[in-house]
């Protein structure tokens, strides 16, 4: 596992800054093609921690990383690593030119999403974790049973 640095306050931090080690981790090279493209996106892209209750997300005009101080500080570390891989599929997504919140589609159909949980539930398994646990990680508060049941069969788990 990466080592995450919880010891920050609000502010502007580079990805190495807040995961140290996750460049090196293996799914990322799932994402990203290259070493070459891995080693930009954590050369430009920025992680702003913010002072509030969400979790985290890819801003669409930038392909920065936000994430909310209060998730960083308490959430379990393998959920902030899921988290993470999740989001870098955002970034290289962004960056290859794709609306990351298409409207058209609810959030458990939007085709980014589900890539986007496809590799952190490919991760998740590496990690070990079982169906359950990984049910449990995508289960989010806003969206409905129904669609949790949607988002767990895009990514096979049902």
């Amino acid at each position: 596992m990466i080592k995450i640095n919880r010891n920050v306050t609000p502010g502007d931090y580079s990805l190495a800054e807040i995961f140290d080690g996750l460049q090196e981790v293996s799914v990322l090279m799932k994402v990203f093609k290259t070493k070459e493209e891995l080693d930009d996106i954590f050369l430009k892209t920025k992680v702003i921690v913010e002072e509030s209750d969400h979790y985290m997300y890819v801003k669409n005009d930038d392909a920065s990383i936000v994430i909310g101080f209060r998730h960083l500080q308490n959430s379990d570390s393998k959920i902030l690593y899921l988290d993470i891989v999740h989001e870098l599929v955002h970034v290289m997504q962004q960056r290859q030119g794709l609306d990351l919140y298409n409207k058209s589609y609810a959030y458990v159909d939007r085709p980014t999403e589900i890539e986007a949980y496809e590799i952190a539930v490919l991760e998740a398994k590496n990690l070990g974790m079982n169906d359950e646990e990984i049910l449990d990680y995508l289960l989010v508060e806003w969206i409905t049973p129904e669609e949790h049941k949607r988002l767990a069969s895009h990514v096979g788990l049902f």
